[in-house]
């Protein structure tokens, strides 16, 4: 099957409602920023668009692979607020999630023993692992794409403010995931390997707080 057969009208519409929300969000919190309004658009939407499309694609494509149901959701309310906080200068989002579930049937197999408890245990918490990377790491990935194209490309022009805006969103969305708290990637992956954690996590993160306090 097709990637795009893999994605539900339902999905595809909540992906673009997300989508329209959140360059709503960042249009309203640049507005002061003297670029040209359709511009402005097309930076925010390159960065929004590689930042938060596919984060969330790469956690359902990973899911998938190991035999997941998987489809993105939109929290309505999230994206209410964040357009609402973009209006006060602040921007705050929780766009929605990737849902996903596991057939049944394989795991009511392995919960027949003792042994077979302890191997789907460890089943779960390696594909948790993997699942929970895909997404800050693909935006790792990008922050490294754009900081290239910066490098070697243009340094001034809509390309090299497109870049620079990927850039520090892919770098920032990264490390916002990768925080070892509550419902987010960085706490499935730190309780699923500590290690992994401290050798993308930390980093990540350090990384990330000079951009995110605007120091360079």
């Amino acid at each position: 099957m097709s990637i795009a057969g893999r994605i539900s009208s339902i999905e595809l519409r909540d992906l673009l409602l997300s989508l329209v929300a959140l360059v709503v969000a960042f249009s309203v919190l640049m507005n002061g920023k003297r670029i040209p309004g359709s511009e402005m658009i097309i930076i925010i939407t390159v960065g929004v668009g590689t930042g938060f499309l596919l984060h969330e694609m790469a956690h359902k494509f990973v899911a998938l692979h190991f035999g997941y149901w998987a489809e993105y959701r939109a929290n309505r309310m999230g994206l209410l607020f964040a357009v609402a906080l973009a209006f006060v200068g602040f921007i705050f989002a929780a766009p929605g999630a990737v849902m996903i579930s596991k057939p049944s049937a394989p795991q009511e197999f392995y919960m027949q023993d003792p042994f077979g408890q302890e191997e789907l245990k460890r089943e779960i918490k390696r594909e948790t692992l993997w699942i929970s990377l895909a997404g800050p790491m693909t935006n790792v990935v990008l922050a490294i794409f754009f900081f290239l194209l910066l490098l070697l490309g243009p340094t001034n022009g809509l390309i090299a403010q497109a870049a620079n805006f990927a850039l520090n969103i892919n770098l920032i969305l990264a490390a916002f995931n990768l925080l070892p708290f509550g419902p987010l990637d960085g706490k499935k992956i730190f309780d699923s390997n500590r290690m992994v954690w401290l050798l993308v996590g930390l980093p990540t993160i350090l990384l990330a707080l000079p951009v995110y306090f605007g120091m360079i």
